[in-house]
């Protein structure tokens, strides 16, 4: 039995010393191809030893063999000629990094034979996400970029690198799987650039994404924690707070929106921002729009002293002016409708006329104030933006509108008011299409 055991010992031993050996072989040609004896052939001369070695069942759980697979491949990666004839060099060297570091968690050996190929891995990787990118190539860029971010964060999580996070692999990854519509996949790289509160302009769309993505999704968890990583890296941007309005409202019922609104505005704690997203919540909300015209008027006025207040408290605002006089506006249409429908010559139907006129004739007066007020704001600027071409050059056919309604009001009764209005028709009517380019 002793000798049975002995010969066993034996066998294990001399199978050991061959694999040994098979290591040694590979090793002396990568120091020769570094020391640049025989270069490239020596290089690929440690491939072919490495890939026989590979081959061998033994092998396969062995720490060192995948720590020269590492090496070896991963030099071919950093080698520009060997990478073009070994394209995946870089991936399985990276898949065998993966193994060696399962099977030797310590990584010990790694640390004395210095890393070797493990700068070049990424470096290979990284110039082919770059090549993709550069080709939009999406799928194949991304492809490239998720690997590079989970050895960026290799990098990290074993002190590799000073750096505590590898935010431009994350970005490139994010990018590239957001062109290529993987948008739960941008969200997770973007959302790690976020939680790592990087910051500068070039970030600032990445919040607006996250944000965004998830208000679209009805996460509230990760809404809210997008929500207040944005508003602490850029506290200026006005958007955050239209997108937190957007979410409370789009999941609200409209009595309890009401309820806040007028909770606020009692208390005075309303911004002019605040003021100008529940007017626009008011005129625009798609459960607002469904309800039937009268009800929906009540609404309409709400939204017009909401973007009136928004005017009054940023005066120089002439977005929220004109708003206001759109909200007004449309009161002015519902109520000349209403009377248009008013028919009959008896005492009763001309009394109901004439409330109806009158209805009709103070929203036509409180679109004039501010459509006025927004015109003489706006066209005082020296410059404007697009929003604000296209509001003034709308005010001028709306006023013109109005002033042809008050001066067919005043015709054969009131000659001053008459020509009076009809000087102002006949102005903004000359100014017709000139605002909008």
């Amino acid at each position: 039995m002793k000798r049975i055991t002995i010969g066993f010992l034996l066998l294990i031993f001399i199978g050991s010393a061959v694999t040994a050996q098979d290591f040694k072989k590979v090793r002396n040609s990568m120091v020769l191809a570094q020391m640049g004896a025989g270069g490239d052939q020596k290089l690929e001369d440690a491939k072919t030893e490495l890939d026989k070695l590979l081959a061998d069942p033994k092998a396969q759980n062995n720490p060192e063999a995948y720590l020269l697979k590492t090496e070896v491949y991963g030099t071919i990666a950093g080698n520009t000629a060997l990478k073009e004839k070994y394209p995946n060099a870089d991936v399985e060297a990276y898949d065998a990094l993966k193994k060696y570091l399962q099977l030797e968690p310590a990584e010990t050996k790694l640390k004395e034979d210095k890393y070797a190929g493990v700068n070049s891995i990424y470096s290979s990787l990284f110039a082919a996400g770059v090549k993709e990118y550069n080709a939009k190539n999406w799928e194949a860029a991304y492809s490239k970029f998720k690997v590079v971010a989970e050895l960026g964060d290799m990098f990290t999580t074993r002190k590799w690198s000073n750096s505590a996070f590898d935010t431009t692999s994350y970005l490139y990854a994010g990018v590239t799987a957001q062109n290529a519509k993987k948008d739960e996949e941008a969200a997770r790289y973007y959302g790690r650039i976020a939680e790592n509160k990087v910051t500068g302009t070039d970030y600032e769309g990445i919040y607006d994404y996250l944000v965004k993505y998830y208000l679209n999704k009805n996460n509230q968890a990760e809404f809210t924690k997008y929500l207040a990583l944005a508003k602490e890296a850029f506290p200026k941007n006005t958007l955050w707070n239209d997108l937190e309005f957007a979410n409370t409202t789009d999941n609200s019922a409209i009595e309890d929106v009401v309820k806040k609104f007028e909770t606020g505005d009692a208390a005075k704690s309303l911004t002019a921002s605040n003021y100008l997203d529940y007017g626009d919540y008011f005129i625009n909300n798609k459960k607002i729009k469904e309800l039937d015209p009268a009800k929906r008027a009540e609404y309409t006025n709400k939204a017009y002293y909401s973007f009136s207040k928004a005017a009054e408290l940023d005066t120089a605002n002439g977005i929220a002016s004109y708003n206001a006089g759109v909200s007004a506006y449309t009161s002015f249409e519902d109520a000349s409708e209403t009377r248009m429908k008013i028919k009959g010559t008896t005492a009763d139907i001309k009394a109901k006329q004439g409330q109806a006129d009158k209805v009709a004739d103070a929203a036509a007066d409180k679109s004039i104030q501010w459509l006025e007020k927004s015109f003489a704001t706006l066209s005082s600027k020296a410059t404007r933006s697009n929003v604000e071409r296209n509001v003034l050059s709308k005010s001028t056919d709306l006023l013109y509108n109005l002033y042809e309604y008050k001066k067919n009001r005043s015709r054969g009764t009131n000659p001053k008011d008459y020509d009076k209005y009809d000087a102002k028709s006949k102005y903004y009517d000359s100014l017709h299409g000139k605002f909008a380019k």
